[in-house]
């Protein structure tokens, strides 16, 4: 081994670059896809589940299964920034939109309707 590939294996990654940690890449994983859950949701599960009445159980499982998976990124991309010092965008932008969706449930608890 020499003095390159040491200094390396200690660095993290940089913030315009893509997660290198596992965990890291994890959250970016369920990032992605809770966006495209979420893409789905807006444009396929809500305007059908409007149109028919008694869906309104599967609209709340979905929006729950996308919001949870939101939730999922954010935690990893938290674990993954405070313990595997990851620096990565992708995770960063997890953890920011966890925290704005655990917001709005929040808020949502003491500001029905």
């Amino acid at each position: 081994m020499d003095g390159t590939e040491r200094a390396t294996r200690g660095q993290t990654s940089g913030f315009l670059s893509l997660p290198s940690t596992s965990v890291g890449k994890w959250s970016a994983r369920l990032l992605l896809l809770s966006l495209v859950l979420m893409l789905l949701n807006v444009f396929v599960v809500l305007p059908a589940t409007e149109q028919r009445a008694g869906l309104e159980l599967a609209r709340s499982v979905f929006t729950s299964f996308v919001v949870l998976c939101l939730i999922s990124a954010g935690v990893s991309g938290l674990i993954a920034l405070v313990m595997k010092r990851e620096r990565s965008w992708a995770v960063v932008v997890s953890v920011l939109l966890s925290a704005v969706v655990v917001g709005f449930e929040v808020v949502g608890l003491f500001i029905p309707g």
